[in-house]
Formats: C-alpha cells, structure tokens, sequence
C-alpha cells in the first residue's frame, strides 16, 4: 500500500478592480492559506466603492497563467454557490467571502476578487 502524504493548499488573495477608479480602500485576508486535503477554506474581501449595482467576482489563476472564473455575485444578492464553491455577500459591510469546501491539491493557487460596476 502507497504511503500517501495531505496536499497543501498554498492561496493567495489579491484585489482586482474593473471599471473607473471609484475604488478608495481594500482588505483582504487571509493573503496566504495553506489547508489539508479535504478541509475548507474562506477567503475574504472588503472593498470600498461607490456603485449603486455592482458584480464581484472570484477567479483562480490557473498552472498555464489563464485566469479561470470560479463563481460570480450580483450586488442584490447575498449568497450563492457552485458545487464545491459558495460566496457569501455582506452588503452592509461591503464584504464578499468565497469558502472552497472539500479541498484538492487542484485547488492550490493565486486566486483574485474583482469588483466591478454593473448594467442597472
């Protein structure tokens, strides 16, 4: 039987901005995560921002640099979740948290939250 060690998850979070320069403050933390195999792990973000409809997004940058959108929120709503992947949105905070549940080592990455003006 093969020895099998837990896969790190090495993450780090870093702000994106789209749009004009309406942007005067962001925080985010943890900046750098390392979690076994099979554990979860929450990302957050705070932004500031004076959009009445905005979009956030999370991406992870991908082995091959390519950037690969991972799920997606509408400033009018406060959770959603893609398979292994939920965001949770704290409008009053100005907040947007992404959780990665049951982890993979293909989970190790940069991953990025972008905030962005959208169509009313």
């Amino acid at each position: 039987m093969q020895s099998r060690m837990p896969a790190l998850l090495c993450t780090v979070v870093v702000f994106l901005f789209f749009g004009s320069s309406n942007t005067q403050g962001i925080t985010q933390s943890p900046s750098l995560v390392q979690e076994k195999e099979g554990e979860s792990v929450t990302l957050n973000c705070r932004f500031t921002l004076s959009y009445t409809y905005y979009v956030m997004r999370w991406y992870q940058q991908l082995s091959n640099r390519k950037m690969a959108e991972i799920i997606y929120l509408y400033s009018a709503s406060t959770n959603t979740r893609t398979g292994r992947y939920s965001v949770s949105h704290q409008k009053g905070n100005k907040a947007v948290s992404l959780t990665i549940t049951g982890l993979m080592p293909t989970d190790s990455g940069i991953y990025f939250c972008a905030v962005g003006e959208a169509p009313q």
